[in-house]
C-alpha cells in the first residue's frame, strides 16, 4: 500500500485510524473518456445531485508519470469519478480483470479504472456507458486482490453516475468523496430527508470493504452507535444517542459515525472523548465513546 494512503488513516483525534484509504462506490461514480493517443484522460467529479458544482479532472500520463488538476464546473446531476488510464502499457501480454493496471492497453477488457493516489485495475467498465443494464461500480484497488470495475443492474448499493441507471424508484446519491480523486455514488432510497415520508430521515451507510454504501430512510433516534450518519444534516437526530461525530481524515474526506461523544465537552469529567476507529481489514467499526485518557 502507499505510504501516503498508510500515513493519512493513521491520524488521531477526530480521525479514523486506518491502514488504508476507504472510500468511495462508494457503487460509486465511474470515470472518464480517452483523450485518444495524447495520453489525456478527463472526468467529472460530481455529486450525483442535480443542479450541484461538480470538477473535472485531468489525468496527463507522460513516460510512465502522472499528474492530476481540477477545475469547477456545472454539472447536470451525474456523479462520476476517476479516471482511465493514459499513454502506452510498455508491452508485455494483456492482463485480465482484476489486475493493477497504469492504462487501458495493459488490461485484456481494454479498461483500465484508474483512481489518482490509489491505483488502477482492469475490469469491465470505465463508465455507465459500458454496462447495457445498470452501472458501472467503483473498483477497489486497495482489495485482496484487487477488485475490478464491474457492471450491475441497477440495485440498491450498487454504482451510478445518474438516476437513469437505478431501478425503479431509486436515486444516484454520493456517499463518499474526495475531491479531485472520486467520487462514489449509488443507486440509493433518497438524496435527501424530504425524499423520505413518515418522518424518516435520509442517512448514509458505509461500506469500508467494498468502497461503498448507500443512503436509506431511517426514523429517528434508531441508528445505533458505530454506524454512519449525516453529520451535515439530521445525523444527530438519527442516532440513539444523539450524538453524530464528523470524523475528518486528513481534511480530505469526512465521514459521520453515531457515538457516545464528539468532543471531550460531552463526557463527565475526567473521562475524555475516546477517538473512533475503523479496522480495514475486517470493516468493524469503533464508535467514539467516554472512558479514560
Amino acid at each position: 500500500m502507499a505510504p501516503f494512503l498508510r500515513g493519512m488513516m493513521n491520524m488521531r483525534s477526530t480521525t479514523f485510524s486506518m491502514t488504508a484509504l476507504l472510500v468511495t462506490s462508494i457503487a460509486v461514480g465511474c470515470p472518464a473518456s480517452d483523450d485518444g493517443d495524447t495520453g489525456n484522460i478527463s472526468g467529472s467529479i460530481g455529486t450525483g445531485d442535480s443542479g450541484t458544482d461538480s470538477a473535472t479532472a485531468t489525468v496527463t500520463a507522460t513516460d510512465g508519470m502522472t499528474s492530476m488538476n481540477t477545475d469547477s464546473v456545472g454539472t447536470d446531476g451525474s456523479g462520476e469519478s476517476g479516471s482511465s488510464g493514459g499513454g502506452s502499457s510498455g508491452g508485455g501480454e494483456p492482463k485480465p480483470n482484476g489486475s493493477n493496471c497504469m492504462d487501458n492497453a495493459e488490461c485484456e477488457s481494454g479498461m483500465c479504472f484508474y483512481i489518482e493516489l490509489i491505483g488502477g485495475v482492469c475490469g469491465e467498465c470505465l463508465s455507465d456507458a459500458d454496462c447495457p443494464d445498470g452501472g458501472c461500480s467503483l473498483p477497489n484497488p486497495l482489495a485482496t486482490p484487487p477488485v475490478g470495475a464491474h457492471c450491475n443492474m441497477g440495485e440498491e448499493g450498487q454504482g451510478c453516475m445518474t438516476d437513469a441507471v437505478c431501478q425503479d424508484g431509486l436515486l444516484c446519491a454520493t456517499i463518499l468523496e474526495v475531491p479531485g480523486i472520486f467520487t462514489a455514488s449509488t443507486c440509493s432510497q433518497c438524496l435527501t430527508d424530504a425524499d423520505c415520508t413518515d418522518g424518516m430521515l435520509c442517512q448514509p451507510t458505509y461500506d469500508v470493504l467494498n468502497i461503498s454504501g448507500e443512503r436509506t430512510c431511517v426514523m429517528p433516534g434508531t441508528v445505533p452507535n458505530g454506524q454512519g450518519c449525516d453529520f451535515a444534516g439530521a445525523g444527530d437526530d438519527a442516532c440513539m444517542s444523539g450524538i453524530c461525530a464528523m470524523v475528518d481524515i486528513m481534511m480530505l474526506l469526512q465521514v459521520g459515525v453515531c457515538g457516545d461523544c464528539e468532543v471531550d465537552a460531552d463526557c463527565t469529567m475526567p473521562e475524555v472523548c475516546l477517538d473512533p476507529d475503523i479496522d480495514i481489514m475486517t470493516g468493524e467499526v469503533t464508535a467514539p465513546t467516554c472512558g479514560a485518557a
